[in-house]
């Protein structure tokens, strides 16, 4: 990347030094200095166009170095908010309870089984939110095939959140009698399951990479 950018900027400067050599109408006299003066102008003349070119070639591996370092930087707050990921799990853990407790009452609700389910939901929220913002900064920084490589997306979560959830009550809503317990619990144990591998595969994926682009 660095070694383009030196070749492009070498690829200009000759570039330009031909468009003034191809306009100079006498170039024998080209290379015949008046005075001591006018070679100290042409010394400073050359003196800023290299100048120019070293400010270039140091912007460039500045800029080079900077999206390193934040890229390295945005996939470390990426991996911290991932591993609040099993927070989603917990959250099914709660839909799962209070359905049970359903179950065993004939649908008589319980509050403490209904505020334990709000407050997972609440802990959940945070955590989304949280892998929502890092993963929407970190995406700046990949490439289009490093995108593809993560198969556990802030858009995943999102949309499983909406649907898992809702299985599970549908699961209860479907065969609520007490002697269903043992169905309805290995159907939900799927989902949850599925819940544990995403998690885990979301925190997996960005060590993958960060090993992959940033080992020491």
């Amino acid at each position: 990347m660095k070694k383009d950018w030196v070749i492009w900027v070498g690829c200009v400067f000759l570039f330009l030094s031909g468009v003034v050599w191809g306009i100079i109408p006498d170039k024998k006299g080209f290379f015949v200095v008046a005075s001591v003066h006018d070679l100290f102008e042409i010394f400073g003349a050359l003196a800023t166009m290299v100048a120019a070119g070293v400010a270039v070639v140091a912007l460039t591996n500045w800029q080079s170095q900077f999206r390193h370092a934040e890229k390295f930087k945005s996939l470390k707050e990426l991996k911290d908010a991932a591993t609040g990921l099993v927070a989603y799990r917990g959250y099914l853990f709660a839909v799962q309870r209070r359905c049970l407790q359903l179950m065993g009452t004939g649908g008589i609700p319980n509050e403490a089984f209904d505020e334990d389910q709000k407050i997972a939901h609440e802990q959940w929220k945070i955590a989304l939110q949280a892998y929502n913002r890092a993963w929407g900064t970190a995406v700046v920084f990949l490439s289009a095939e490093e995108e593809a490589m993560f198969t556990a997306p802030a858009n995943v979560f999102t949309d499983r959140t909406l649907d898992d959830p809702l299985k599970i009550v549908a699961l209860y809503a479907n065969a609520p009698g007490r002697d269903q317990v043992h169905n309805f619990n290995a159907a939900v144990r799927e989902i949850t399951d599925a819940a544990r591998h995403l998690s885990a595969t979301a925190v997996m994926e960005v060590e993958v990479l960060l090993r992959q682009k940033f080992r020491t």
